[in-house]
């Protein structure tokens, strides 16, 4: 069977491998692209995460050796009404440290890059059946 005349221009040429391979690598390029930029952006967002996490962990450091000191001095002179204001104080920082030695720890990052982890995945998952 023939076509009908001007029915050929509508006939789809199949595209070239040379041309599905260069497609397939501007796209892995451009992905890649995009994915070193998320991942700036996810090691920018966890410094900042750190950063707040170091911070905390440095109030309660100074929390904890005044609330150390305080005790000592509260030791020292029990048998007055000075040892009493002390060791309430000395109470106070502890547990003001405590608190702030456990949001600290909390704040610390657990997975470095999990996010761009597991988009690498699903890309190279995606990559893995567009080239199939």
């Amino acid at each position: 069977m023939t076509n009908p005349e001007g029915l050929s221009q509508f006939v789809a040429t199949p595209p070239l491998t040379s041309d599905l391979i260069r497609e397939a690598v501007e796209q892995t390029r451009e992905l890649v692209r995009l994915e070193i930029a998320l991942a700036r952006a996810e090691v920018a967002r966890e410094i900042a995460l750190a950063k707040a996490a170091g911070l905390a962990i440095a109030s309660a450091t100074v929390a904890l050796i005044s609330s150390f000191t305080l005790f000592m001095v509260a030791l020292a002179s029990t048998f007055g009404n000075v040892g009493l204001a002390t060791l309430v104080l000395g109470c106070v920082l502890l547990a003001t440290g405590i608190v702030l030695s456990f949001i600290g720890y909390k704040a610390l990052p657990r997975a470095l890059l999990g996010e761009t982890r597991e988009r690498l995945r699903s890309d190279l998952q995606q990559v893995k059946e567009h080239l199939a």
